[in-house]
């Protein structure tokens, strides 16, 4: 039991710090952003890669963050009927959703895997003024959706266990 309570809490250090890592990068986005509407209005020459680049961080932000988010419970829910519910109930509704979601990313995980490998040595690129390989925007994520993944997982145990110790009491 330790040792599951110490990759635990690793875990959960690897997630807050890529929520970190967004929110720096989040920064440097709005920084860019700032730097180029000024560029643009005080001196006619805005940066030509500043949008598209900010487009990117943007995917980049969500793939880092959505699994913090889920560990947060940050997402949205339907609280008004959930708080009816008792907590036996609540974790029984938690888990079910949480499989289901768990499932769902399986299948989107293995998908985006398959076609991230199929862009690895090929010269797709996205059009823009940057010409970047696609696989370089898939990679984050997937990663993220693995993230995702592994927390949805973590989450399933948690609810069940929480709906097996209100059933005992």
């Amino acid at each position: 039991m330790r040792l599951l309570n110490k990759v635990a809490s690793i875990w959960n250090r690897i997630l807050g710090s890529l929520m970190f890592l967004a929110c720096a990068i989040f920064a440097f986005a709005m920084l860019l952003v700032c730097i180029d509407v000024i560029l643009r209005y005080a001196f006619n020459s805005p940066i030509s890669w500043s949008l598209e680049i900010c487009e990117y961080i943007l995917v980049g932000i969500v793939s880092l963050g959505m699994a913090w988010l889920l560990k947060e419970e940050g997402h949205v829910k339907i609280d008004l009927v959930l708080h009816q519910l008792s907590p036996r109930a609540q974790g029984l509704v938690d888990g079910v959703t949480s499989v289901l979601g768990t499932a769902a990313v399986a299948v989107i995980v293995g998908y985006a895997t398959k076609e991230t490998v199929s862009y690895i040595g090929s010269s797709a690129t996205i059009t823009g003024v940057l010409h970047m390989q696609k696989v370089y925007l898939l990679i984050p994520l997937v990663i993220g959706l693995f993230l995702l993944l592994v927390e949805l997982g973590r989450r399933s145990y948690r609810s069940f266990r929480k709906w097996k110790v209100s059933e005992e009491d």
